[in-house]
Formats: structure tokens, sequence, C-alpha cells
């Protein structure tokens, strides 16, 4: 039966209460779990009505052993299929006028992108804008805030949240919210919730007894060296008893399944996934699953890659930090740093694209079973490295029997087997336009194949 749109519009209310309780349990909100209050249509009484005038949410800020809030927060939520109109802010605005202008701060938040004039008479009023998003519309759904787990690189932030509050139809698939304060946009709660209330009398001593420490800069997630992940790799390679050849994927899920309960699912239905571009894989962890989903060309190593590194996420214990991940062609790239000063996001998915790699290809192995081809093929060194490329059709065609070996071998892409031998200094690719250390490389071939051909 379709929902009305009262049901909506609670429905949409409880995801705002419910993601502001998560955040205060958990400690990552502005001010501390003791110093606030949340609830959900709570009245609060206007002198010119003589009566009280609900709220959707609400959150009161404490200063330390006062019995009455400081400040106030109240929330108006629009679950709109439209984008949100500028008499809808303008309304707001006159309600709360009337429930104490002085201490009380209001955010109207949406599922919906704002009008320009919505964004306009918000920032003059000091009005803040908040556009929520469901985190399972996300690839990623981590165990702290978005907004305190991501630096996005290559692309600047502020460009993504301006998209986030304007365009009605995203494709970005990385934040699950975007503010516009009064003074700035941002992905961050913690600064929308500091603009917010930063004029409303708070002293800096009595600011830092309220709220938490800002250290949303660092990340949480360990760093691991490259050669520490080659060594976790060979625990598990060791306990399936791996000698040579393509690497049985089934028997390290089947000790999985059998140590804590793994379940693995092959062909899962696209329809199933979310997202915008098509999905390769997914991992949840609780409870512990991995989903492959059914594509349109199944490609043996593609596959291979996607259950890889859906793996590698869970042997590497990445429940640690995150909920829940999905992965498309565009994830699996392999960088040639090891991101140490990189986000959670960038560090987990770096240390399970080489996990994967090392997973797929263990390296002792891969370097014997690399010279024992050249050696096969009759290839030498000609003082230009053990395998050299250039434009040159002999040392193409030698390039291209060497990986086309690996490739099989291992059960792996033309791109995965390039890369692992650049990783180990064993190919050196001099052909004009094509410079293996462009990180273009990892989407193509060596011959101009896509990546999982």
């Amino acid at each position: 039966m379709p929902m009305n749109s009262t049901s909506i519009g609670n429905e949409f209310e409880d995801r705002i209460y419910c993601f502001f309780k998560k955040e205060i349990d958990s400690g990552q909100f502005w001010a501390k779990p003791e110093s606030c209050k949340l609830f959900r249509k709570k009245g609060y009484h206007s002198k010119d009505r003589e009566a009280l005038i609900i709220f959707d949410v609400s959150v009161e800020i404490f200063l330390p052993g006062s019995e009455e809030y400081s400040c106030l927060v109240l929330f108006e939520c629009k679950n709109y299929t439209h984008s949100v109109p500028v008499n809808d802010v303008e309304e707001f605005f006159q309600k709360v006028q009337q429930v104490g202008a002085a201490n009380s701060k209001s955010v109207l938040a949406s599922n919906a992108a704002f009008q320009s004039g919505t964004r306009t008479f918000a920032k003059s009023k000091g009005i803040g804008l908040f556009r929520y998003r469901d985190p399972s519309c996300c690839k990623w759904e981590l165990k702290r805030s978005f907004a305190e787990s991501l630096r996005v690189k290559m692309i600047d932030p502020i460009d993504l949240v301006e998209q986030g509050l304007s365009e009605p139809a995203l494709t970005n698939e990385v934040f699950s919210f975007y503010f516009q304060s009064p003074v700035r946009v941002t992905n961050s709660l913690y600064d929308f919730f500091e603009d917010l209330v930063i004029d409303n009398g708070f002293t800096s001593s009595l600011l830092s007894k309220v709220i938490n420490q800002h250290n949303h800069l660092s990340s949480r997630v360990q760093y691991l060296e490259k050669n520490e992940l080659e060594e976790r790799c060979g625990k598990f390679l060791r306990d399936i008893n791996y000698q040579s050849g393509e690497v049985s994927l089934d028997l390290i899920c089947a000790n999985e399944r059998d140590r804590c309960g793994l379940q693995v699912i092959f062909d899962t239905p696209l329809s199933n996934a979310k997202g915008w571009k098509p999905v390769l894989g997914c991992i949840n962890f609780y409870p512990l699953q991995i989903n492959i989903y059914a594509q349109k060309i199944p490609i043996h190593g593609r596959e291979r890659f996607t259950l890889a590194h859906e793996l590698a996420h869970h042997l590497l214990q990445h429940d640690q930090y995150m909920v829940r991940e999905t992965c498309d062609e565009g994830d699996f790239i392999l960088p040639s740093q090891t991101l140490q000063g990189e986000s959670d996001i960038s560090r987990m998915e770096f240390q399970a694209n080489y996990f994967a790699a090392c997973l797929l290809m263990p390296g002792q192995n891969f370097v014997a079973e690399f010279h024992r081809i050249l050696r096969l093929l009759d290839i030498p060194d000609k003082g230009f490295g053990a395998l050299y490329v250039d434009n040159q059709p002999c040392n193409f065609h030698n390039c291209n029997l060497v990986i086309s070996n690996l490739m099989h071998h291992y059960g792996v892409s033309r791109a995965a087997a390039k890369i692992r031998l650049e990783g180990f200094g064993l190919l050196r690719d001099t052909r004009v336009n094509m410079a293996s250390s462009s990180s273009h490389s990892i989407f193509k071939g060596v011959f101009g194949e896509e990546l999982f051909d």
C-alpha cells in the first residue's frame, strides 16, 4: 500500500532523528553526549500563539551543571521529490522566531536539493541547510562519520558539497550528507554545528566544557607497508597449502566460513545492487556476507579480483572501521604509493587492492614463474630490464606473450599482471603516450584491452 504524505514525512524525520542519535551516542557529535539532549516532536512555547509549536527534531545543548539549555537547535524536515522552495525556509524562519530567537538556531533538513533562492535566504538569516541521504545509497558505510573519515583527493570536497546541495539528481557516491552553515558549505557535521552556535555567547572556556575534541583529520585505519600486506597474505596462502598456479579462493572462503561464518553468494542479480555504476561486489560485515553480482558478460579475471578485493576487507579486519562496502571497476586501482597520509577510505581501498593482488599472484611464486616464462620463451635481458617493451614489434610481441602466460597461469587480468610486474620492477614500459606510471593504465590492458579481458 502506498505511503501517504504524512507517513513519508514521518519516515524522513525518523531518519534524521536516528542519524543524530547515532552521532551523539557514539560520541562523534559536536557536543559531548552529557551536554546535549535530542528530541522528536517536542513542543516549545510561543508567546505569540500562547501555545506550543511542535518541531520535528530538536537538540538542546547544556553547559555543565545547568538545568536549562543554553542553545536550542530546531529542525524542520522536508521529504520531497523536488527541490526545496524559498517559501519553506521563510515559513520555518517565522516559526523559530516565536520560540526564542536569542538562543535558538534553525536547520532545514531535506532529502532533496535546495533552490538557489532558498540557499540565499537561509544564509542571510543564519539558517542551516542539511541535505541527508540514506547511507545505503553510498559506496561505503563507516562506523564513524563520513565527514570525519574522508578527504577526497583530486576532487575538491567543496565542489562535491555544492553539487549535493544544489543538484536534484545526485550521482555522487561518496557523502551521505551535505551542509550549508551561515558562513560556508561543508561535509563536516562538527564544522556545521560549530558555525551554528559560534555567535551564541559561549566563551572559549565554556565551549571547551561542551564540545568534543576535534581530531577528524587523523586517520584511524592502521597504516600497513606493502611488505606487511605481502606477509599477512602469506598466512592465508599457507593455510590452504598453496603451491603454484591459480590460487583457490574457494578454499579460503571455506576456511573463513568454518572459522567465522562467512557467506559468499555468487551471481547476485544486479537489480539488488545500489549505486550508479555497475556494481561488481559487496561486503556486509553484519552479518558477514560477500555478494558477487551477475554481469552481462562474465569475465573470470574480473570475478576473481572482485572476490579477492572483498575478501581482503574481511581478512584485514576492516570491520573495525566500516559496516559495508560496494565496489565497481573504477575502484580497482593499484597506486604506487602506500597512502600513509590519506583518509580512512583511501587507506582501506589501497590495502584491499594490494592485498587482492598479493592473494591472486603470490610474490615469490609470481617472480619465479616470470623468470621461468622468460627462459621458456628464450627472452634475454638486453640491459634494459628483465622485460622491456617499447614501440618495436619484437619487444611488443615478447611482452604480450609473457603477460598472457601470467594472466592464464594465475587467472587474472592483463592489467593486474602488468601492474604486479611493475611493482616488482620486472617490467619497463617506455612506449610513447603509455607511461606505465599513469594511473589510467589500470583501466586498460597492456595492448589496449579492457581491465578484465
